[in-house]
């Protein structure tokens, strides 16, 4: 309950930043940073390796898909955001950690975006959007691709796996350390 109480706090203090939203595209989610422990987490909840291909809607800063791609040997990757500064910084990022080859950034609403090439897709947004997403996923994903969310499940979507990770790196943006990774399979077709 406490664990809830907490979330509750965390979405209630970061609504005013998406009232507003930073382009035409629609806001669904402040920009957080997920902390590398986090992230490191995620990419081996999703069991990342050489034949993925990893997408991340609302990718911030790019970490997500250059620790799958640098870290993890992902063949490459995207990630897609609204806001033009963390793209650039995101290709920045690509370049530093020499893998700009194989990964890219984009300006880009993510419900326009087609995510049918992935293998693995990360999602950190708001529980006010998750809805929408979990259908765009389930439409447009392959059978057996994973998908990692992070603090805020699926509505309807049966996770695989739960997972709690504790990271003191999280406090500065969220207030608390407590996060929740949760891990889904993209279904076979039903006939």
């Amino acid at each position: 309950m406490r664990r809830a109480a907490m979330m509750a706090a965390f979405v209630a203090g970061f609504l005013p930043l998406v009232a507003h939203p930073a382009s035409a595209a629609e806001s669904v989610a402040p920009s957080v940073y997920t902390p590398v422990d986090v992230a490191d987490e995620i990419m081996q909840l999703a069991r990342v390796g050489p034949g993925d291909y990893v997408v991340d809607l609302g990718s911030g800063d790019g970490r997500l898909v250059i620790a799958a791609v640098a870290k993890y040997k992902a063949r490459g990757g995207f990630g897609v955001d609204i806001n033009p500064m963390m793209i650039t910084l995101s290709n920045q990022n690509a370049a530093k950690a020499g893998v700009e080859d194989r990964v890219r950034f984009y300006e880009r609403d993510l419900f326009a975006t087609d995510v049918s090439e992935a293998t693995v897709v990360t999602v950190y947004l708001l529980p006010s959007i998750m809805g929408k997403v979990e259908k765009k996923l389930l439409a447009e994903l392959k059978p057996g691709t994973r998908v990692v969310v992070h603090d805020f499940p699926f509505p309807s979507w049966k996770a695989d796996r739960v997972i709690a990770v504790d990271s003191l790196d999280k406090i500065a943006t969220t207030g608390f350390a407590f996060t929740q990774l949760y891990l889904y399979t993209i279904p076979p077709r039903r006939p």
